[in-house]
């Protein structure tokens, strides 16, 4: 574990706490330490990632609008399990970005690692 200091580690958590804008507020603010770029890379990715998940799921669910039990199931159900499966990713990033721990969630860091992200 590297040495952090606190305006890196207050970054860090601004860059994960708002996924997407905090990201590319950390890049700007810190440009310069590895710490905020791993979980501003993090955070635009996710930010990405939430987006792009919303999206599919609402286009999925515009032929079943006619079908009300299948778009209920699609647009309501589906989506607060995906929601509460992006709350607890975001949870887990909180608590490992305040231990120091560089953490490399599965498609969260492989998207990171396209966007340039060591």
């Amino acid at each position: 574990m590297s040495q952090v200091d606190n305006e890196e580690h207050t970054w860090a958590l601004i860059s994960w706490v708002i996924p997407l804008v905090g990201g590319i507020l950390g890049l700007i603010m810190k440009p310069n330490s590895n710490y905020v770029k791993h979980w501003s890379y993090l955070s635009i990715s996710f930010g990405l990632l939430i987006i792009v998940v919303e999206v599919v799921l609402g286009i999925i669910s515009i032929p079943f609008i006619f079908m009300p039990i299948l778009h209920l199931i699609i647009s309501v159900v589906l989506s607060t399990l995906i929601g509460l499966g992006f709350l607890i990713v975001w949870i887990i990033g909180i608590l490992r970005e305040r231990s120091v721990i560089y953490w490399k969630p599965a498609v969260i860091y492989d998207i990171a690692r396209m966007m340039g992200a060591q």
